[in-house]
């Protein structure tokens, strides 16, 4: 009897400390470009990442903007137009800031993460406020952005304005 308790904890401690079989994230989704591509959720690291990105936008600090993205950063605008660098951003968002003092409230965000290839990507909506020549609109944003080691690789900006009644 003592040999068959002594057995069976053995194999219940043997069992326990056997690693699990490893799986495999497949992740759910299709990106028609790159054929395999998936996506998972993502880590909300990624996600503040943009939120203080917003932040530095919101505070019109043009220095922590250009210091948070990659020097090669790309944008395309939801007119079709591209900011290729951190300077031709810096310069669109002066004459931006002066004109109609844009502010970005952020209504929902969420971090992803391509499969395999494992890019961190963030999606946010943002209702954006602007004043121009005196009179107060809303347009609402909606942005798929890659974040790489904490910096802003590139994004994408699809605008929309919200019906008034």
């Amino acid at each position: 009897m003592k040999r068959v308790l002594f057995i069976t904890l053995i194999l219940a401690v043997v069992g326990c400390a056997t690693p699990a079989a490893e799986t495999t994230v497949e992740g759910v989704g299709f990106f028609k470009p790159i054929p395999g591509e998936k996506f998972t959720t993502g880590s909300d690291d990624v996600l503040d990442v943009w939120m203080k990105y917003i932040d530095a936008h919101n505070n019109q600090d043009l220095e922590t903007i250009a210091s948070m993205g990659v020097d090669s950063l790309y944008i395309l605008g939801p007119d079709g137009s591209e900011i290729k660098s951190k300077e031709e951003q810096a310069a669109l968002l002066e004459g931006w800031f002066a004109a109609a003092n844009p502010k970005w409230d952020a209504y929902w965000g969420m971090p992803y993460k391509s499969v395999p290839s494992g890019a961190d990507w963030v999606i946010a909506g943002h209702n954006v406020t602007q004043t121009i020549e005196g009179e107060e609109t809303t347009i609402l944003q909606m942005i798929d952005g890659e974040i790489n080691d904490g910096k802003v690789v590139r994004f994408f900006v699809y605008s929309i304005e919200p019906k008034t009644e």
